[in-house]
Protein backbone atom coordinates (compact mmCIF):
# COMPACT_ATOMS: atom_id res chain seq x y z
CA UNK A 1 0.00 0.00 0.00
CA UNK A 2 1.17 3.52 -0.83
CA UNK A 3 1.63 5.94 2.06
CA UNK A 4 -0.03 9.10 0.73
CA UNK A 5 1.97 11.91 2.28
CA UNK A 6 2.20 15.24 0.44
CA UNK A 7 5.49 14.42 -1.27
CA UNK A 8 4.32 11.04 -2.58
CA UNK A 9 1.08 12.53 -3.88
CA UNK A 10 2.96 15.27 -5.72
CA UNK A 11 5.41 12.80 -7.30
CA UNK A 12 2.66 10.50 -8.57
CA UNK A 13 0.59 13.47 -9.75
CA UNK A 14 3.50 14.93 -11.73
CA UNK A 15 4.41 11.55 -13.24
CA UNK A 16 0.85 11.19 -14.50
CA UNK A 17 0.92 14.71 -15.93
CA UNK A 18 4.15 13.81 -17.73
CA UNK A 19 2.29 10.92 -19.40
CA UNK A 20 -0.21 13.35 -20.94
CA UNK A 21 2.59 15.75 -21.90
CA UNK A 22 4.53 12.98 -23.68
CA UNK A 23 1.39 11.88 -25.51
CA UNK A 24 0.99 15.43 -26.80
CA UNK A 25 4.60 15.48 -27.99
CA UNK A 26 3.91 12.39 -30.10
CA UNK A 27 0.70 13.89 -31.48
CA UNK A 28 2.37 17.19 -32.36
CA UNK A 29 5.27 15.46 -34.11
CA UNK A 30 3.26 12.94 -36.09
CA UNK A 31 0.06 14.80 -37.05
CA UNK A 32 -0.35 15.62 -40.73
CA UNK A 33 -2.55 18.74 -40.39
CA UNK A 34 -1.10 22.19 -39.71
CA UNK A 35 -4.07 23.00 -37.46
CA UNK A 36 -2.71 20.34 -35.10
CA UNK A 37 1.06 20.70 -35.60
CA UNK A 38 1.23 24.47 -35.80
CA UNK A 39 -1.95 25.70 -34.14
CA UNK A 40 -1.96 23.23 -31.22
CA UNK A 41 -5.63 22.28 -31.71
CA UNK A 42 -5.41 19.14 -29.59
CA UNK A 43 -5.61 17.63 -26.12
CA UNK A 44 -4.26 14.57 -24.32
CA UNK A 45 -5.43 13.17 -20.99
CA UNK A 46 -5.29 10.26 -18.57
CA UNK A 47 -8.62 9.16 -17.11
CA UNK A 48 -9.60 6.80 -14.33
CA UNK A 49 -11.11 3.36 -14.86
CA UNK A 50 -14.54 5.04 -14.43
CA UNK A 51 -13.71 7.54 -17.17
CA UNK A 52 -13.16 10.54 -14.86
CA UNK A 53 -10.55 13.10 -15.89
CA UNK A 54 -7.36 12.59 -13.86
CA UNK A 55 -4.67 14.67 -15.61
CA UNK A 56 -4.30 16.63 -18.85
CA UNK A 57 -1.58 17.95 -21.13
CA UNK A 58 -0.90 21.46 -19.88
CA UNK A 59 -1.35 23.19 -23.25
CA UNK A 60 -4.50 21.33 -24.22
CA UNK A 61 -7.31 23.30 -25.81
CA UNK A 62 -9.43 23.87 -22.67
CA UNK A 63 -12.73 22.83 -24.17
CA UNK A 64 -11.39 19.36 -24.96
CA UNK A 65 -10.30 18.56 -21.43
CA UNK A 66 -13.68 19.79 -20.23
CA UNK A 67 -15.52 17.35 -22.50
CA UNK A 68 -13.21 14.35 -22.94
CA UNK A 69 -14.38 12.50 -19.83
CA UNK A 70 -18.03 12.64 -20.87
CA UNK A 71 -17.19 11.48 -24.38
CA UNK A 72 -15.09 8.54 -23.17
CA UNK A 73 -17.79 7.46 -20.72
CA UNK A 74 -20.43 7.68 -23.46
CA UNK A 75 -18.31 5.62 -25.86
CA UNK A 76 -17.69 2.93 -23.24
CA UNK A 77 -21.40 2.81 -22.39
CA UNK A 78 -22.30 2.46 -26.07
CA UNK A 79 -19.74 -0.24 -26.90
CA UNK A 80 -19.84 -2.01 -23.53
CA UNK A 81 -16.87 -2.18 -21.19
CA UNK A 82 -17.05 -5.99 -21.32
CA UNK A 83 -16.38 -5.79 -25.08
CA UNK A 84 -13.08 -3.91 -24.69
CA UNK A 85 -9.82 -5.81 -25.04
CA UNK A 86 -6.11 -4.98 -24.71
CA UNK A 87 -4.97 -3.22 -27.89
CA UNK A 88 -8.35 -1.61 -28.61
CA UNK A 89 -8.70 2.04 -29.56
CA UNK A 90 -12.22 3.45 -29.56
CA UNK A 91 -13.22 6.73 -31.21
CA UNK A 92 -16.04 9.09 -32.15
CA UNK A 93 -16.54 12.58 -33.52
CA UNK A 94 -20.26 12.67 -32.77
CA UNK A 95 -21.74 15.50 -30.67
CA UNK A 96 -24.42 13.03 -29.58
CA UNK A 97 -21.75 11.38 -27.44
CA UNK A 98 -20.42 14.58 -25.90
CA UNK A 99 -17.86 15.36 -28.58
CA UNK A 100 -17.39 19.04 -29.40
CA UNK A 101 -18.16 19.04 -33.15
CA UNK A 102 -17.56 16.81 -36.16
CA UNK A 103 -14.08 18.08 -37.12
CA UNK A 104 -12.75 16.98 -33.70
CA UNK A 105 -12.02 13.27 -33.24
CA UNK A 106 -11.74 11.77 -29.76
CA UNK A 107 -9.77 8.51 -29.45
CA UNK A 108 -9.43 6.53 -26.20
CA UNK A 109 -7.43 3.43 -25.26
CA UNK A 110 -8.14 1.27 -22.20
CA UNK A 111 -5.14 0.38 -20.04
CA UNK A 112 -5.39 -3.19 -18.74
CA UNK A 113 -3.65 -4.75 -15.76
CA UNK A 114 -4.28 -8.26 -14.48
CA UNK A 115 -7.21 -8.60 -16.85
CA UNK A 116 -9.09 -5.46 -15.81
CA UNK A 117 -9.20 -1.85 -16.99
CA UNK A 118 -7.28 0.42 -14.59
CA UNK A 119 -7.29 3.62 -16.67
CA UNK A 120 -7.93 5.18 -20.07
CA UNK A 121 -5.65 7.40 -22.10
CA UNK A 122 -7.33 9.72 -24.59
CA UNK A 123 -6.31 12.11 -27.34
CA UNK A 124 -8.31 14.62 -29.37
CA UNK A 125 -7.35 16.61 -32.43
CA UNK A 126 -9.02 18.76 -35.05
CA UNK A 127 -9.06 17.06 -38.44
CA UNK A 128 -8.38 19.23 -41.49
CA UNK A 129 -11.57 18.01 -43.16
CA UNK A 130 -14.58 15.90 -42.25
CA UNK A 131 -16.63 16.24 -45.45
CA UNK A 132 -19.84 18.25 -45.74
CA UNK A 133 -19.47 21.93 -44.91
CA UNK A 134 -16.79 20.89 -42.39
CA UNK A 135 -15.98 24.20 -40.67
CA UNK A 136 -18.86 26.18 -42.08
CA UNK A 137 -21.37 28.01 -39.91
CA UNK A 138 -23.97 27.98 -42.68
CA UNK A 139 -25.09 24.34 -42.31
CA UNK A 140 -28.63 24.11 -40.94
CA UNK A 141 -28.40 20.69 -39.28
CA UNK A 142 -25.79 18.16 -38.21
CA UNK A 143 -26.26 16.10 -41.36
CA UNK A 144 -24.98 18.91 -43.57
CA UNK A 145 -21.87 19.43 -41.48
CA UNK A 146 -19.95 16.32 -42.47
CA UNK A 147 -19.25 12.68 -41.75
CA UNK A 148 -20.41 11.50 -38.31
CA UNK A 149 -18.62 8.51 -36.80
CA UNK A 150 -20.51 6.88 -33.92
CA UNK A 151 -18.42 5.10 -31.27
CA UNK A 152 -16.36 2.43 -33.05
CA UNK A 153 -13.14 0.51 -32.59
CA UNK A 154 -10.48 2.23 -34.69
CA UNK A 155 -8.13 -0.53 -33.61
CA UNK A 156 -9.29 -3.93 -32.37
CA UNK A 157 -6.85 -6.02 -30.34
CA UNK A 158 -3.95 -4.22 -32.01
CA UNK A 159 -5.29 -4.54 -35.57
CA UNK A 160 -6.46 -1.36 -37.39
CA UNK A 161 -10.11 -1.52 -38.45
CA UNK A 162 -9.79 -1.46 -42.22
CA UNK A 163 -13.52 -0.97 -42.86
CA UNK A 164 -13.78 2.12 -40.63
CA UNK A 165 -10.71 3.59 -42.33
CA UNK A 166 -12.17 2.97 -45.79
CA UNK A 167 -15.49 4.56 -44.87
CA UNK A 168 -13.80 7.58 -43.31
CA UNK A 169 -11.44 8.03 -46.27
CA UNK A 170 -14.36 7.89 -48.70
CA UNK A 171 -16.14 10.78 -46.94
CA UNK A 172 -13.40 13.41 -46.69
CA UNK A 173 -11.65 15.61 -49.23
CA UNK A 174 -8.08 14.82 -48.12
CA UNK A 175 -8.10 11.18 -46.98
CA UNK A 176 -4.34 10.76 -46.62
CA UNK A 177 -4.13 13.82 -44.40
CA UNK A 178 -7.11 12.78 -42.26
CA UNK A 179 -5.93 9.18 -41.84
CA UNK A 180 -2.49 10.52 -40.96
CA UNK A 181 -4.04 12.49 -38.10
CA UNK A 182 -6.01 9.41 -37.01
CA UNK A 183 -2.77 7.44 -36.87
CA UNK A 184 -1.17 10.23 -34.84
CA UNK A 185 -3.96 9.89 -32.26
CA UNK A 186 -3.43 6.13 -32.13
CA UNK A 187 0.32 6.61 -31.69
CA UNK A 188 -0.16 9.12 -28.88
CA UNK A 189 -2.46 6.74 -27.05
CA UNK A 190 -0.06 3.83 -27.52
CA UNK A 191 2.68 5.87 -25.86
CA UNK A 192 0.31 6.82 -23.03
CA UNK A 193 -0.66 3.21 -22.44
CA UNK A 194 3.01 2.18 -22.23
CA UNK A 195 3.84 4.99 -19.83
CA UNK A 196 0.94 4.23 -17.45
CA UNK A 197 1.92 0.56 -17.49
CA UNK A 198 5.54 1.46 -16.76
CA UNK A 199 4.44 3.65 -13.85
CA UNK A 200 2.54 0.75 -12.33
CA UNK A 201 5.43 -1.64 -12.98
CA UNK A 202 7.80 0.67 -11.09
CA UNK A 203 5.71 0.56 -7.90
CA UNK A 204 3.91 -2.69 -7.16
CA UNK A 205 1.96 -1.05 -4.33
CA UNK A 206 0.57 1.81 -6.41
CA UNK A 207 -3.20 1.69 -6.87
CA UNK A 208 -4.40 4.14 -9.54
CA UNK A 209 -7.87 4.32 -8.01
CA UNK A 210 -6.31 5.42 -4.72
CA UNK A 211 -4.07 7.92 -6.51
CA UNK A 212 -7.06 9.34 -8.39
CA UNK A 213 -9.07 9.69 -5.19
CA UNK A 214 -6.29 11.63 -3.47
CA UNK A 215 -5.59 13.83 -6.51
CA UNK A 216 -9.22 14.69 -7.22
CA UNK A 217 -10.02 15.18 -3.52
CA UNK A 218 -7.14 17.67 -3.20
CA UNK A 219 -8.49 19.67 -6.14
CA UNK A 220 -12.04 19.54 -4.81
CA UNK A 221 -10.93 20.87 -1.42
CA UNK A 222 -9.07 23.76 -3.05
CA UNK A 223 -12.03 24.69 -5.25
CA UNK A 224 -14.48 24.51 -2.34
CA UNK A 225 -12.19 26.67 -0.22
CA UNK A 226 -12.07 29.27 -3.00
CA UNK A 227 -15.85 29.28 -3.45
CA UNK A 228 -16.33 29.63 0.32
CA UNK A 229 -14.40 32.92 0.22
CA UNK A 230 -17.07 34.42 -2.08
CA UNK A 231 -20.04 35.91 -0.20
CA UNK A 232 -23.21 33.89 -0.64
CA UNK A 233 -25.44 35.51 -3.20
CA UNK A 234 -26.58 35.90 -6.78
CA UNK A 235 -24.21 37.27 -9.44
CA UNK A 236 -25.32 37.87 -13.02
CA UNK A 237 -24.05 39.23 -16.32
CA UNK A 238 -24.57 39.05 -20.07
CA UNK A 239 -22.50 39.51 -23.20
CA UNK A 240 -23.52 40.24 -26.81
CA UNK A 241 -22.21 38.44 -29.88
CA UNK A 242 -22.54 38.86 -33.65
CA UNK A 243 -24.52 35.66 -34.13
CA UNK A 244 -25.38 34.62 -37.68
CA UNK A 245 -28.94 35.29 -38.77
CA UNK A 246 -29.33 37.67 -35.82
CA UNK A 247 -27.23 38.91 -32.87
CA UNK A 248 -27.03 36.56 -29.90
CA UNK A 249 -26.70 37.12 -26.16
CA UNK A 250 -25.27 34.86 -23.47
CA UNK A 251 -26.82 35.39 -20.05
CA UNK A 252 -25.41 33.80 -16.89
CA UNK A 253 -26.36 33.81 -13.23
CA UNK A 254 -24.07 32.39 -10.56
CA UNK A 255 -25.50 31.35 -7.21
CA UNK A 256 -22.94 30.89 -4.42
CA UNK A 257 -24.07 28.89 -1.42
CA UNK A 258 -21.38 27.99 1.08
CA UNK A 259 -18.65 26.03 -0.65
CA UNK A 260 -20.71 25.17 -3.73
CA UNK A 261 -21.91 27.05 -6.78
CA UNK A 262 -24.65 26.85 -9.40
CA UNK A 263 -24.15 28.32 -12.87
CA UNK A 264 -27.36 28.90 -14.83
CA UNK A 265 -27.65 30.15 -18.44
CA UNK A 266 -31.38 30.86 -18.36
CA UNK A 267 -32.14 33.87 -20.58
CA UNK A 268 -29.54 33.03 -23.21
CA UNK A 269 -30.68 33.46 -26.83
CA UNK A 270 -32.55 30.62 -28.47
CA UNK A 271 -30.59 28.19 -30.62
CA UNK A 272 -29.59 29.30 -34.09
CA UNK A 273 -30.85 27.85 -37.34
CA UNK A 274 -27.20 27.71 -38.35
CA UNK A 275 -24.03 26.10 -37.03
CA UNK A 276 -23.04 28.55 -34.28
CA UNK A 277 -24.73 26.51 -31.55
CA UNK A 278 -22.73 25.01 -28.70
CA UNK A 279 -23.50 21.68 -27.02
CA UNK A 280 -20.74 20.06 -24.92
CA UNK A 281 -18.36 23.05 -25.32
CA UNK A 282 -20.73 24.96 -23.02
CA UNK A 283 -19.70 22.68 -20.18
CA UNK A 284 -16.05 22.62 -21.24
CA UNK A 285 -15.68 26.39 -21.27
CA UNK A 286 -17.73 26.82 -18.09
CA UNK A 287 -15.30 24.48 -16.36
CA UNK A 288 -12.32 26.35 -17.78
CA UNK A 289 -13.68 29.80 -16.97
CA UNK A 290 -14.32 28.80 -13.36
CA UNK A 291 -10.93 27.10 -13.06
CA UNK A 292 -9.28 30.42 -13.97
CA UNK A 293 -11.34 32.24 -11.35
CA UNK A 294 -11.33 29.73 -8.51
CA UNK A 295 -8.14 27.64 -8.54
CA UNK A 296 -5.94 28.70 -11.46
CA UNK A 297 -2.77 27.27 -9.93
CA UNK A 298 -4.07 23.68 -9.78
CA UNK A 299 -3.83 21.11 -12.60
CA UNK A 300 -7.30 20.30 -13.82
CA UNK A 301 -9.18 17.10 -12.99
CA UNK A 302 -12.63 15.78 -12.13
CA UNK A 303 -12.45 17.12 -8.57
CA UNK A 304 -12.80 20.69 -9.82
CA UNK A 305 -16.34 19.95 -11.06
CA UNK A 306 -17.79 18.37 -7.92
CA UNK A 307 -18.73 21.63 -6.15
CA UNK A 308 -20.34 23.12 -9.29
CA UNK A 309 -23.76 22.51 -10.85
CA UNK A 310 -24.34 23.73 -14.42
CA UNK A 311 -27.81 24.35 -15.83
CA UNK A 312 -28.42 25.20 -19.48
CA UNK A 313 -31.93 25.61 -20.95
CA UNK A 314 -32.68 23.16 -23.72
CA UNK A 315 -33.22 24.73 -27.13
CA UNK A 316 -30.89 27.62 -26.36
CA UNK A 317 -27.72 28.69 -28.14
CA UNK A 318 -25.71 26.84 -25.49
CA UNK A 319 -27.79 23.64 -25.40
CA UNK A 320 -29.40 23.04 -28.80
CA UNK A 321 -31.69 20.16 -29.52
CA UNK A 322 -30.37 16.95 -31.05
CA UNK A 323 -29.11 17.23 -34.64
CA UNK A 324 -28.70 21.00 -34.49
CA UNK A 325 -25.72 22.32 -36.43
CA UNK A 326 -22.78 22.97 -34.07
CA UNK A 327 -19.61 23.06 -36.17
CA UNK A 328 -18.94 26.78 -35.66
CA UNK A 329 -19.50 26.83 -31.91
CA UNK A 330 -17.77 30.18 -31.39
CA UNK A 331 -20.32 31.51 -28.85
CA UNK A 332 -18.99 29.05 -26.25
CA UNK A 333 -15.64 30.84 -26.33
CA UNK A 334 -17.32 33.86 -24.72
CA UNK A 335 -18.35 31.91 -21.63
CA UNK A 336 -15.21 32.66 -19.55
CA UNK A 337 -15.69 36.36 -20.32
CA UNK A 338 -19.29 36.43 -19.16
CA UNK A 339 -18.35 34.51 -16.00
CA UNK A 340 -15.67 37.13 -15.34
CA UNK A 341 -18.25 39.90 -15.76
CA UNK A 342 -20.60 38.19 -13.31
CA UNK A 343 -17.94 37.77 -10.62
CA UNK A 344 -15.96 40.96 -11.24
CA UNK A 345 -17.02 42.66 -8.01
CA UNK A 346 -16.10 39.74 -5.75
CA UNK A 347 -13.00 38.47 -7.60
CA UNK A 348 -11.49 41.68 -9.03
CA UNK A 349 -7.93 40.32 -9.00
CA UNK A 350 -8.80 37.23 -11.06
CA UNK A 351 -11.29 38.35 -13.69
CA UNK A 352 -10.38 39.62 -17.14
CA UNK A 353 -12.07 41.62 -19.88
CA UNK A 354 -13.36 39.91 -22.99
CA UNK A 355 -10.94 38.73 -25.63
CA UNK A 356 -11.20 40.19 -29.11
CA UNK A 357 -11.83 36.67 -30.29
CA UNK A 358 -10.26 33.31 -29.62
CA UNK A 359 -9.27 33.12 -33.28
CA UNK A 360 -10.62 33.62 -36.76
CA UNK A 361 -10.62 30.64 -39.09
CA UNK A 362 -10.07 30.71 -42.83
CA UNK A 363 -10.68 27.36 -44.51
CA UNK A 364 -9.26 27.14 -48.03
CA UNK A 365 -10.15 24.24 -50.31
CA UNK A 366 -9.45 23.51 -53.93
CA UNK A 367 -7.79 21.23 -56.49
CA UNK A 368 -4.16 20.96 -57.52
CA UNK A 369 -2.62 18.71 -60.14
CA UNK A 370 -1.83 16.31 -57.30
CA UNK A 371 -5.46 16.23 -56.13
CA UNK A 372 -7.73 18.01 -53.62
CA UNK A 373 -6.34 20.06 -50.74
CA UNK A 374 -7.89 21.55 -47.62
CA UNK A 375 -6.14 23.97 -45.30
CA UNK A 376 -7.33 25.54 -42.04
CA UNK A 377 -5.67 28.80 -41.03
CA UNK A 378 -6.02 30.46 -37.61
CA UNK A 379 -5.54 34.16 -36.83
CA UNK A 380 -6.01 35.34 -33.25
CA UNK A 381 -7.47 38.54 -31.85
CA UNK A 382 -6.23 40.45 -28.80
CA UNK A 383 -6.42 39.12 -25.27
CA UNK A 384 -8.58 40.91 -22.70
CA UNK A 385 -6.78 42.86 -19.98
CA UNK A 386 -6.90 42.12 -16.25
CA UNK A 387 -5.99 44.05 -13.12
CA UNK A 388 -2.22 44.43 -13.20
CA UNK A 389 -1.88 42.84 -16.63
CA UNK A 390 -2.35 44.35 -20.07
CA UNK A 391 -3.74 41.96 -22.67
CA UNK A 392 -1.30 40.31 -25.03
CA UNK A 393 -1.54 41.01 -28.75
CA UNK A 394 -2.93 38.24 -30.98
CA UNK A 395 -3.19 35.68 -28.18
CA UNK A 396 -6.01 33.16 -28.38
CA UNK A 397 -8.19 33.27 -25.28
CA UNK A 398 -9.62 30.95 -24.11
CA UNK A 399 -9.05 28.37 -26.84
CA UNK A 400 -5.22 28.27 -26.69
CA UNK A 401 -4.90 27.91 -30.47
CA UNK A 402 -1.76 29.41 -32.03
CA UNK A 403 -1.57 31.70 -35.05
CA UNK A 404 -0.73 29.88 -38.26
CA UNK A 405 2.80 30.93 -39.33
CA UNK A 406 3.24 32.67 -42.68
CA UNK A 407 5.47 29.87 -43.98
CA UNK A 408 2.77 27.29 -43.23
CA UNK A 409 0.02 29.39 -44.82
CA UNK A 410 1.97 29.60 -48.07
CA UNK A 411 3.08 25.96 -48.06
CA UNK A 412 -0.41 24.56 -47.39
CA UNK A 413 -2.34 26.48 -50.05
CA UNK A 414 -1.61 28.52 -53.22
CA UNK A 415 -1.73 31.75 -51.25
CA UNK A 416 0.59 34.72 -50.87
CA UNK A 417 0.67 36.44 -47.49
CA UNK A 418 1.01 39.98 -48.77
CA UNK A 419 1.31 41.51 -45.30
CA UNK A 420 0.88 40.61 -41.64
CA UNK A 421 1.15 43.10 -38.78
CA UNK A 422 -0.18 44.00 -35.35
CA UNK A 423 -2.91 46.66 -35.38
CA UNK A 424 -1.46 49.02 -32.80
CA UNK A 425 -4.00 50.64 -30.52
CA UNK A 426 -6.83 48.22 -31.36
CA UNK A 427 -6.97 46.95 -27.78
CA UNK A 428 -9.43 48.72 -25.50
CA UNK A 429 -8.19 51.61 -23.38
CA UNK A 430 -8.04 51.45 -19.61
CA UNK A 431 -5.74 51.32 -16.62
CA UNK A 432 -4.53 48.16 -18.37
CA UNK A 433 -5.02 48.07 -22.13
CA UNK A 434 -6.55 45.20 -24.02
CA UNK A 435 -4.37 43.22 -26.40
CA UNK A 436 -4.10 44.33 -30.03
CA UNK A 437 -5.46 42.42 -32.99
CA UNK A 438 -3.62 41.79 -36.25
CA UNK A 439 -4.06 42.62 -39.91
CA UNK A 440 -3.42 39.95 -42.52
CA UNK A 441 -3.70 40.32 -46.29
CA UNK A 442 -3.91 37.16 -48.42
CA UNK A 443 -3.76 37.01 -52.22
CA UNK A 444 -4.83 33.94 -54.18
CA UNK A 445 -2.11 32.58 -56.47
CA UNK A 446 -4.21 29.71 -57.75
CA UNK A 447 -5.22 29.49 -61.40
CA UNK A 448 -8.84 28.66 -60.54
CA UNK A 449 -11.36 29.91 -57.97
CA UNK A 450 -10.89 28.57 -54.44
CA UNK A 451 -13.60 27.62 -51.96
CA UNK A 452 -13.11 29.73 -48.81
CA UNK A 453 -14.97 29.49 -45.52
CA UNK A 454 -14.77 32.22 -42.87
CA UNK A 455 -15.44 31.89 -39.15
CA UNK A 456 -15.24 35.28 -37.48
CA UNK A 457 -16.66 37.07 -34.45
CA UNK A 458 -16.85 40.59 -33.01
CA UNK A 459 -17.25 42.48 -36.25
CA UNK A 460 -20.59 43.95 -35.15
CA UNK A 461 -20.10 43.63 -31.38
CA UNK A 462 -16.70 44.70 -30.03
CA UNK A 463 -15.07 42.95 -27.08
CA UNK A 464 -16.37 44.83 -24.02
CA UNK A 465 -14.00 46.25 -21.42
CA UNK A 466 -14.36 45.51 -17.72
CA UNK A 467 -14.36 47.64 -14.55
CA UNK A 468 -14.43 50.87 -16.56
CA UNK A 469 -12.06 49.72 -19.30
CA UNK A 470 -12.81 50.54 -22.94
CA UNK A 471 -14.02 48.18 -25.65
CA UNK A 472 -11.58 46.71 -28.13
CA UNK A 473 -11.75 47.67 -31.80
CA UNK A 474 -14.14 45.50 -33.85
CA UNK A 475 -12.88 43.23 -36.58
CA UNK A 476 -12.85 43.88 -40.33
CA UNK A 477 -13.20 41.34 -43.15
CA UNK A 478 -12.97 42.50 -46.76
CA UNK A 479 -12.46 40.99 -50.18
CA UNK A 480 -11.01 43.37 -52.80
CA UNK A 481 -11.88 46.36 -50.62
CA UNK A 482 -15.52 45.45 -49.96
CA UNK A 483 -16.88 44.19 -46.65
CA UNK A 484 -17.85 40.52 -46.74
CA UNK A 485 -21.63 40.32 -46.46
CA UNK A 486 -21.61 37.07 -44.46
CA UNK A 487 -18.45 36.94 -42.33
CA UNK A 488 -19.38 33.45 -41.14
CA UNK A 489 -20.11 32.40 -44.70
CA UNK A 490 -18.50 31.05 -47.85
CA UNK A 491 -17.10 32.65 -50.98
CA UNK A 492 -15.54 31.67 -54.29
CA UNK A 493 -12.13 33.31 -54.19
CA UNK A 494 -11.04 34.40 -57.66
CA UNK A 495 -7.42 34.18 -58.85
CA UNK A 496 -5.51 37.32 -57.84
CA UNK A 497 -8.24 38.42 -55.44
CA UNK A 498 -7.24 39.87 -52.05
CA UNK A 499 -8.66 39.05 -48.59
CA UNK A 500 -8.03 41.55 -45.79
CA UNK A 501 -8.60 40.46 -42.18
CA UNK A 502 -8.29 42.73 -39.16
CA UNK A 503 -8.94 40.69 -36.03
CA UNK A 504 -10.61 42.40 -33.05
CA UNK A 505 -8.79 43.90 -30.08
CA UNK A 506 -9.37 42.75 -26.53
CA UNK A 507 -11.24 44.74 -23.93
CA UNK A 508 -9.41 47.03 -21.49
CA UNK A 509 -9.56 46.77 -17.70
CA UNK A 510 -10.12 49.62 -15.25
CA UNK A 511 -10.77 53.30 -15.81
CA UNK A 512 -7.72 55.41 -16.72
Amino acid sequence: MTQWDAATLQIVWQRLISVADEMAAVLLRTAFSSVVRESNDLACAVLTARGDLLVEYGRSVPVFTGTVAGTVRAMVAELGEHNLRPGDVIATNSPRYGNTHLPDLTAATPVFRDGRIVAYVASICHLSDIGGTSEGAFAQDAFEEGFCLPPVKLVEAGVPNALVRRILAANVRVPAQVLGDVDALIAANALGERRVTALLDSDAGLDLDEAAAHICDATERAVRASIAEIPDGHYAASIDLDGFEEPKTIVVSVEVHGDSMTVDYEGTSRQSTFGINSASPTFGYTRYGLACLLAPELPNNEGALRPIAIRVPEGSLLNPRTNAAVSANFPAHAIPSVLSRALADVLPDRVSAAAGTPFWVVGIRGEKETGPFASLLCFNGGQGAARGQAGYATLSTPSNVSNTPVEIVESQAPVLVESKSIVRGSGGEGAWRGGDGQEVALVSRHDAPLDVIFLTERIEHAAPGLAGGGDGAPGVLRVDGSDVAEPKGRIRWAPGSRILMRTPGGGGYGAR
